[in-house]
């Protein structure tokens, strides 16, 4: 991790001494706007932090709000309604774009070809036909994924190391959600690990933004079908409601992982998955070469080399728990 973290410090120095002379005085005469699309209204706070993180990262290339860049947030609760908040930002001829996940990524390449669009998070780009390929994007996008299929399968097998006599696990997923290609290939992933490791797994179809006392009865249900543990699908709204999960779990003996460690810090057991702010950054450094005349169809999508795992020590304790050593070591474990 604290490599990870070095490697990006050294891309952005990189970036920052290659800016040509030139630039600083091209930006004094324009102002560029980003529109950050996003869903829901209130985005979780790792979102949140991540925008903060993209923002530090175009002051230090030169771009300072309020002189030559303007950001705007626009979001709506229901995927639904995001083509047309894309179509909204379209008119008003906003310079980039800035996604934070599949469903606003995909609302804002349905909106334009024209205006240049940033995935700072996204899940499988190709096969959800954001991109023609990882490699030679195409069109008008760029940006980052976080490659779920290739976790999925990873969080039942964590689960089954920490958990002696696991044999059932719950696949929490948004109902909302369930045709889409990211729902799906979590989904079917988690069944296949499940099935080479003598585990059956349980599909659990649950609204994310239910009230606590929906959660606790619902995982209370989950109990008593026989169910030792939880994977939960990646998603804001899942992560916004990550203390009400982490708690009616812990009230009922359930296991957890999750995809990022703000889940662990809400309570959750585990976590295992990509630094998203550290997406973020690299973000602001896409951005960063598009208004300085890159085509974003040029800027191949960045996928991470390094995945984090995190394990919450109070929780293993109050679920019985003893992490073995050899996960331990390659875990932090929050206290």
């Amino acid at each position: 991790m604290k490599r990870s973290a070095a490697v990006l410090s050294v891309l952005l120095t990189l970036a920052l001494l290659a800016a040509p002379l030139a630039v600083e005085a091209e930006q004094a005469g324009n102002i560029y706007r980003i529109a950050f699309l996003t869903i829901p209204t209130r985005p979780p706070a790792t979102t949140l932090a991540g925008l903060e993180a993209f923002r530090q990262v175009l002051r230090d290339l030169g771009w300072i709000e309020g002189k030559n860049l303007v950001i705007e947030i626009r979001s709506t609760e229901l995927d639904k309604d995001l083509p047309e908040v894309a179509a909204q930002v379209v008119r008003e001829k906003f310079d980039l774009i800035v996604t934070a996940n599949n469903p606003s990524a995909l609302a804002a390449t349905g909106a334009t070809t024209n205006i240049p669009i940033v995935m700072a998070v996204s899940s499988d780009p190709v096969e959800t036909g954001l991109v023609s390929s990882l490699a030679h994007p195409g069109r008008n996008v760029t940006g980052l994924t976080f490659m779920t299929a290739e976790v999925t399968g990873k969080r039942i097998a964590l689960l089954n190391e920490s958990v002696p006599g696991l044999r059932r696990v719950a696949a929490v997923y948004n109902p909302d959600a369930r045709t889409l290609l990211f729902t799906v290939k979590f989904v079917t992933q988690s069944e296949a690990t499940a099935r080479a490791l003598g585990i059956t797994l349980q599909r659990a179809e649950l609204e994310p933004l239910m009230s606590a006392d929906r959660w606790d009865a619902a995982l209370a249900a989950l109990k008593e079908d026989g169910v030792g543990a939880l994977t939960v699908t990646e998603g804001p709204r899942f992560l916004r409601r990550a203390p009400e999960i982490a708690a009616a779990a812990l009230k009922h003996g359930l296991a957890t992982v999750f995809a990022f460690r703000a889940h662990v810090e809400a309570g959750g057991l585990m976590s295992y998955g990509v630094d998203l702010v550290a997406l973020w950054r690299r973000a602001a450094q896409l951005a960063d070469r598009i208004f300085r005349g890159a085509n974003p169809g040029d800027l191949p999508i960045e996928q991470p080399t390094k995945f984090e795992l995190f394990i919450n020590g109070k929780t293993a304790k109050a679920l019985g728990l003893t992490i073995p050593p050899a996960l331990r070591m390659r875990a932090e474990v929050i206290e």
